[in-house]
């Protein structure tokens, strides 16, 4: 290397940190390597000393052509550069790249999760549009759900561990009991009383299984029944199947399902009113079987809900029906759109095999004052 690389200043950080950062390679105090830099560092100052005392000798100084020294700096940068500050330089560069590309792939997955969110935005705004319902109205039905569901989860969890007490404490009744009617009492009226006390335990048991099966029993007959006049009433339509089961609180709930086994939850307004008309068949045909009595059925305007060819159908229906039925309807009478009056549809009535009555109010009346208004009854047929 020339008297003048590295420079003063660098060979006096080089000796003071005990490294060489030409190469890279430590130097401690005493080493070879320490002592070949302090030899080039007296070397530099010895050169500096005797070009400074040449210049000296001249009475005019001369102004030098070059009095840079850019060239020996780069060279030294560049031998600082080098080695390790190059590798860790180097790294700098891959890092910047992996962390832009970093920041372009989560850029994108942004733009694809705001796209998302838009069109779930969207999709929420036609729901709220369709069932014209309210966004906090949603949010709360929503807390409800929430709040109902974990209520219930609760309520399976208490439930398991009642069932679990209740085990037990059945299993610690038939121990007791085991050891109880092992007792051999010396007393004849105690010998009574054990017979007698064992005669009416298995009669409460009895009357216990006898009243459940007839719960399920009866609960099965009303089903087919109710289902038999299903059909009847949805003739030549879809009915479904009609199922009863028994609820916790000892009541009974009515259900439709279809033949799949799925339930069908918001049946129709026709079909809904079938149903409930079914069962209310159903349990007055049993009624009338079971007990020999009989009651009469009574009808507030049966088939509002109903089209055309089910109201023929349900008046069929009621015309098989062995017993006294109440219908009180506007399906027999016809309105003219010109005058609005209102009149008997004989065609409709001739039909039927039952008694017709014609209920109307008593005109002029104050349509203000309900005291005011009266009704009449004319027997047709």
């Amino acid at each position: 290397m020339p008297w003048n690389l590295p420079d003063e200043a660098t060979m006096k950080e080089m000796i003071d940190d005990e490294i060489c950062k030409v190469c890279g390679r430590p130097a401690p105090k005493g080493s070879e390597a320490y002592e070949f830099m302090c030899h080039k560092l007296n070397e530099y100052l010895t050169h500096i000393t005797t070009e400074a005392n040449l210049h000296s000798d001249f009475v005019e100084e001369e102004k030098p052509l070059f009095p840079n020294s850019f060239i020996n700096e780069l060279h030294s940068r560049q031998i600082k550069l080098s080695g390790d500050t190059e590798q860790e330089i180097s790294k700098i560069a891959t890092t910047i790249s992996d962390r832009l590309e970093f920041v372009t792939k989560r850029k994108a997955e942004l733009a694809e999760v705001e796209k998302q969110l838009q069109e779930l935005e969207t999709e929420q705004n036609d729901l709220l549009l369709q069932s014209g319902l309210s966004a906090d109205l949603l949010d709360k039905n929503i807390s409800d759900l929430r709040g109902f569901f974990d209520a219930k989860s609760r309520a399976e969890i208490r439930v398991s561990e009642l069932e679990t007490t209740l085990k037990f404490k059945e299993n610690l009744k038939s121990e007791i009991q085991d050891k109880l009617s092992q007792l051999e009492p010396t007393s004849s009226m105690t010998q009574v009383y054990q017979r007698v006390h064992t005669a009416f335990e298995r009669i409460a048991k009895a009357f216990v299984n006898a009243k459940e099966q007839n719960v399920r029993n009866f609960l099965q007959m009303l089903e087919t029944e109710s289902n038999n006049y299903l059909q009847k009433l949805n003739k030549n339509d879809f009915y479904g199947i009609i199922r009863i089961r028994k609820t916790l609180n000892n009541s009974a709930r009515i259900e439709l399902y279809s033949d799949n086994g799925t339930r069908i939850e918001n049946p129709n307004g026709a079909l809904k009113t079938t149903m409930y008309m079914s069962v209310l068949f159903a349990i007055s045909q049993i009624t009338t079987l079971k007990r020999e009595q009989d009651y009469p059925l009574i009808f507030d305007a049966p088939t509002s809900s109903f089209g055309g060819f089910k109201e023929d159908t349900f008046y069929n229906v009621i015309d098989t029906i062995d017993k006294q039925c109440v219908i009180v309807t506007k399906d027999l009478l016809n309105v003219d759109k010109e005058t609005g009056q209102k009149m008997l549809d004989y065609e409709t009535i001739n039909k039927l095999s039952c008694s017709v009555y014609r209920i109307e109010k008593v005109e002029p009346f104050n349509d203000r004052n309900l005291s005011t208004i009266q009704t009449i009854v004319k027997h047709i047929r």
